[in-house]
């Protein structure tokens, strides 16, 4: 995987064969891991998430599903989410970076270092903060303060509205392989559209004009 920030989680996920889905729900479940079973064939790994969250908090909870799917961890439920929050923050802001960027040992920070790191790694700044605790690259006086203080300024509650937030990323590759098995002719163009869930004339229009593909 490397040790570089991650630019395009969803798409990082998809190449590695995991399929996202993110889905209008009012339920208020982040997100959710799952094998889905296929007759004859082998489970394809799927990961849902909610639309509509903050970019950092989706990346986060996309991460946090991706280790409860790899990772074998005993316990009860709490112990889990530990277990699956831990390993979030860490693939998303791996040791090597974090140090290369903050360095190993700091005494204190300002919130203009925190937001650019926050562009940079992609997380919230609740994310942020718990990885360089876990790290110890913030002693336990430093994360308490800077906890209690996105706390007091609403970053850690619904909305989470913090500074500098990022787009939500969107799934993207299963378009793509509709648009080649069309051009490629292993999809008639009534099919490609039903998998794409538009009319045959606007995937027409998609298709063979520069401006609208540019654009949908």
């Amino acid at each position: 995987m490397g040790i570089d920030p991650i630019p395009d989680l969803i798409e990082l996920l998809e190449e590695r064969g995991i399929k996202v889905l993110v889905v209008d729900s009012e339920e208020r479940i982040d997100g959710v891991a799952a094998h889905v079973r296929r007759a004859g064939r082998e489970p394809v790994r799927v990961i849902v998430i909610r639309k509509g969250v903050h970019g950092e908090r989706q990346r986060f909870n996309l991460a946090h599903e991706l280790g409860h799917m790899l990772m074998e961890v005993e316990g009860d439920d709490k112990f889990c989410e530990q277990a699956a929050h831990r390993f979030a923050g860490a693939f998303l802001m791996p040791a090597e970076a974090l140090w290369s960027n903050v360095g190993r040992h700091r005494s204190s920070i300002g919130w203009s270092e925190l937001f650019a790191l926050k562009e940079l790694f992609g997380a919230s700044m609740q994310a942020i903060t718990s990885r360089r605790r876990d790290l110890g690259i913030f002693p336990p006086p430093l994360s308490q303060r800077l906890l209690r203080e996105c706390s007091r300024v609403g970053y850690r509650s619904a909305p989470n509205d913090e500074p500098h937030h990022l787009p939500e990323e969107q799934p993207g590759r299963f378009e793509r392989l509709c648009y080649r098995a069309l051009a490629e002719g292993a999809l008639s163009a009534p099919k490609t559209a039903e998998l794409l869930d538009i009319t045959v004339r606007e995937l027409t229009r998609r298709m063979e004009e520069p401006t609208a593909a540019a654009v949908e």
